[in-house]
């Protein structure tokens, strides 16, 4: 079974968000990050592209805040994974730990390997 982060990673919508997020510096990137949780938290059902695009960017930020992860080639080829690490802004931090922690409670049991160390790195 893959990790949490490889699997969102791995998704199509994921790596075109990324893509657009590679573009964007500074506080244009935490905006598109909150946007995407903020979207994907309040108008996105999950399988929507746009749920998918909003969990990429939660994760993002739970990597930010310390989460493990396991997809280095995708930190490779997108360096914004890693370039905030320990820097995560409060306002990103808070909506991706909802999205994520309403994701796990979704799941429940099912959950994938790394989600609740995901939500535990956001809280």
């Amino acid at each position: 079974m893959s990790s949490w982060d490889e699997a969102v990673f791995a998704d199509e919508n994921s790596a075109e968000f990324l893509a657009e997020c590679d573009e964007l510096d500074g506080a244009d990137l935490v905006r598109a990050l909150e946007d995407a949780c903020t979207v994907a938290l309040n108008h996105a059902e999950p399988g929507d592209a746009d749920h998918m695009t909003g969990l990429c960017a939660a994760t993002v930020a739970s990597i930010w805040c310390g989460a493990p992860f396991t997809a280095a080639e995708v930190a490779d080829d997108h360096p914004l994974v890693r370039s905030w690490i320990g820097e995560c802004p409060d306002e990103l931090r808070e909506v991706a730990l909802q999205l994520l922690d309403r994701h796990l409670e979704t799941l429940g049991d099912g959950a994938p390997d790394g989600l609740e160390t995901s939500v535990e790195a956001l809280g």
